[in-house]
């Protein structure tokens, strides 16, 4: 029968013991810091204060961790995504356009975690040693993207060419954002800023409203 003194250590030892959320929150940090090779488990440890093998407690292996973090990051962008077309098709080309990226450039300004793993983890090839794991979840982000666009009735495009389309424009934010203290520097730029952020909107801007005129019906 436990004293009252080791019931009150036992308790103080039970709080003290880490979260789920909390090695998942130091290791969305290491792997938008790194490459899924390269970042380890002793790494998050470090970033979450904790003893290593409690990650193994909660996570079985760093594969378990990453696909967990990668679902955690593509749930949050699908609860967002959503919100990004609200009133779109009722506006001119423009000003949808406009809206949309106002809406997704904010989001993934405050989370750029998914972009950047995305993109540190892009040339992992098959020949060595296959992609990282849950990496083909990333593919059902492309799909839903061009889907929110493809549903609007202004544009003469069909669903191959609209994924097409915007996979490409992904790949124009991913690297964007994904890297933009990299381009933010080039420019003179906090990565950081609203500067920096208009400046990306611009570019975007620039490949996007050609192309989406040109599928408009009747064009």
């Amino acid at each position: 029968m436990k004293t009252k003194t080791a019931k009150r250590h036992s308790k103080g030892k039970a709080a003290k013991e880490p979260s789920k959320e909390k090695i998942l929150s130091a290791a969305k940090k290491v792997f938008s810091r790194h490459p899924y090779g390269s970042a380890t488990m002793r790494m998050i440890a470090g970033e979450a204060r904790i003893d290593h093998p409690l990650i193994i407690y909660y996570f079985r292996s760093k594969a378990v961790l990453f696909e967990t973090v990668l679902n955690e990051l593509i749930k949050q962008y699908k609860q967002a995504l959503p919100g990004w077309f609200l009133g779109i098709r009722e506006m001119a080309l423009v000003d949808g356009v406009s809206a949309y990226l106002d809406r997704a450039l904010v989001f993934h300004f405050e989370h750029p975690e998914l972009l950047r793993i995305i993109l540190l983890n892009m040339t992992r090839s098959v020949k060595r040693g296959g992609m990282v794991p849950g990496y083909q979840l990333i593919q059902d982000i492309f799909h839903m993207w061009a889907d929110g666009f493809g549903r609007s009735p202004r544009f003469n495009i069909g669903p191959e060419q609209m994924l097409s389309f915007f996979r490409c424009i992904s790949l124009v934010m991913m690297n964007l954002i994904g890297a933009r203290e990299y381009h933010a520097e080039i420019q003179g730029m906090d990565p950081k800023s609203g500067e920096y952020l208009s400046w990306v909107k611009k570019q975007i801007m620039f490949i996007v409203v050609p192309v989406l005129i040109s599928f408009q019906l009747g064009e």
